[in-house]
């Protein structure tokens, strides 16, 4: 993992003694698995930026079925331990075309330091009741043993699948993932993958200058020119309504995978999100050095959210 990428917290801010390791093991896995992180670093913002030490996380993201005993739920239990608590959006996040609910979670209780350190952690889950009888038979195939099991039981198999990139079910094989491929390749990257993070998305806007970061729009084509494929979903950078939440995201990486039947195919994997969050109308007249996290927009955008999900499926196209 390129050393930018390190969490740091301040020594005097206070956080639960295992969230640091936690967060850097999902992202020790997910570096391995994504070799186009490691391309944006050394070849856009290691050049461009050569005096950042420090590369914030905006967030990370994870996918997960909406059965019993998984879903968002079943990420909850692990994060409010390690000092997370769920926001309640309202409306809740929704995207009815991919049948998808999502949630996110942020620092409980943590001082500004810490929130703007410790990365959200938006979390997906497929709705699996509106998919047809055939994808949910595979789903709950693979999934049946969590409505079956205790709470701590489901919670120790999700946590260990978390550190470890291990499937918290049997391997599918190719025709289960080409199935679920053809009518949701949100599902088909479920099967496959598990509870591997799906994308760290950097924060532009914690880069110098401070208050500013780097401009979107510029960094996009910078990730351009050293060949890296973006996701052009609703244009390259996805705006916000309000146009304080800029995003972009390089396409996710293929990878080959094998498959319990004995056979292998490339799939796709996880990919990079860059967030710029811009400042609040209320804080217009701050100095630039004196815009801190709070002062920016927070939240996620379904319209945003709803065109980054293309980063893998387009990938999984190709």
């Amino acid at each position: 993992m390129p050393s930018e990428l390190t969490i740091r917290i301040p020594d005097t801010c206070r956080v639960p003694a295992a969230t640091l390791p936690f967060l850097h093991q999902v992202l020790d896995l997910y570096a391995v698995r994504t070799p186009k992180l490691r391309t944006s670093v050394d070849a856009v913002l290691r050049p461009g930026w050569p005096h950042a030490a420090e590369l914030g996380h905006d967030h990370f993201a994870f996918r997960t079925f909406g059965v019993p005993g998984l879903g968002i739920s079943s990420l909850e239990r692990v994060l409010a331990p390690l000092g997370y608590s769920r926001v309640a959006d309202d409306p809740p996040l929704a995207f009815p075309g991919k049948k998808l609910l999502a949630a996110w979670f942020t620092p409980a209780g943590a001082d500004a330091r810490v929130r703007a350190t410790l990365p959200r952690v938006f979390v997906s889950e497929i709705q699996v009741e509106q998919l047809s009888g055939a994808a949910q038979e595979v789903i709950r195939g693979a999934t049946a043993w969590a409505a079956e099991a205790a709470p701590e039981a489901v919670t120790v198999q999700v946590l260990t699948a978390l550190l470890t990139g291990a499937l918290p079910w049997r391997p599918p094989t190719l025709g289960q993932y080409e199935q679920l491929l053809a009518e949701s390749e949100y599902a088909a990257w479920v099967l496959a993958h598990g509870y591997n993070l799906n994308h760290t998305a950097v924060a532009l806007h914690r880069l110098p200058p401070t208050g500013r970061g780097a401009d979107i729009h510029d960094f996009a084509r910078r990730l351009q020119g050293a060949g890296l494929d973006m996701n052009p979903e609703g244009g390259i950078v996805k705006v916000s309504p309000d146009g304080l939440l800029l995003q972009c995201a390089v396409l996710a990486d293929t990878l080959p995978y094998n498959f319990a039947c004995g056979r292998s195919r490339q799939v796709a994997a996880a990919y990079v999100e860059f967030v710029q969050r811009l400042r609040l109308p209320q804080f217009a007249s701050l100095r630039d050095d004196e815009v801190r996290e709070e002062h920016l927009r927070e939240g996620f955008e379904v319209g945003n959210a709803d065109r980054l999900y293309a980063s893998t499926t387009l990938a999984a196209a190709h």
